[in-house]
């Protein structure tokens, strides 16, 4: 069993690696402006089932110099799915939206819930679930002292409404990253019906690199929201999933 351990261990260690010189090999592609290149390589590691918000943000980069609207923005939000507090990729989204033709103008949100949306972004949905944990500990051995040493307790009703706002923010966030699909149009024109059939009334047009939240599936067909509110229906296959 140690042989065994030892050299799943070594094998490991193998690959990570060939990953980092994989990752290394990627960018010097990059800065030689081999950026197809690149992207092969970059690749070749989510492959390997490893990923990170650089990772995607590189690939995201790539695709910009290569004017590949839908890949670009479509890499960037995986980045900030990821990491939200990565700036880079936020401000080159910005940039890349610019390039896309559907200018799209988001619904005005009530002020308390962007505030609540930005105060649960500061870090990731995993950090908040660790923070829950630890919250959790902090006021089980709060008792267990009090309990030993029988001192009044005053601080119980702080910890837990500390405890409160860090579970809020933790199911707020987990729901952001794992309930709401959302998707990136990749088909150069799509138009977006009324209901899940071809014979249905057309309604608006989508293009190449527009995000979108995917509300409900029929079949091939997946019942859609842009940010003004408007929904309908495309087929699944002229857009890509982020999730």
């Amino acid at each position: 069993m140690k042989q065994l351990t030892l050299i799943l261990s070594i094998l490991f260690c193998l690959k990570n690696f060939a990953n980092e010189s994989t990752f290394k090999q990627a960018n010097e592609e990059y800065n030689k402006g081999n950026y197809t290149k690149a992207i092969t390589l970059y690749d070749s590691i989510i492959s390997n089932n490893l990923e990170s918000s650089e990772l995607y943000y590189n690939l995201g980069n790539c695709y910009y110099k290569t004017q590949d609207w839908a890949n670009t923005v479509w890499h960037y939000e995986k980045s900030l799915k990821l990491n939200p507090n990565n700036y880079n990729a936020i401000y080159n989204l910005q940039l890349t939206k610019i390039k896309i033709k559907d200018q799209i103008e988001a619904l005005p949100e009530i002020f308390y819930k962007k505030w609540w949306k930005n105060f649960t972004s500061l870090t990731t949905t995993k950090i908040w679930q660790i923070l829950l944990i630890i919250s959790i500990w902090v006021i089980l051995i709060h008792q267990l002292i009090k309990r030993i040493f029988n001192y009044k307790n005053i601080y119980l009703s702080y910890l837990l409404n500390i405890l409160l706002i860090i579970l809020l923010c933790a199911t707020y966030s987990s729901n952001l990253q794992y309930n709401k699909k959302e998707a990136v149009i990749f088909s150069k024109s799509v138009i977006v019906n009324s209901a899940p059939t071809v014979n249905s009334t057309n309604l608006f047009s989508l293009n190449s690199g527009t995000k979108i939240e995917v509300i409900d599936k029929i079949g091939d067909w997946i019942n859609i929201k842009i940010i003004n509110g408007n929904i309908g229906w495309i087929k699944e296959s002229d857009c890509k999933i982020l999730n």
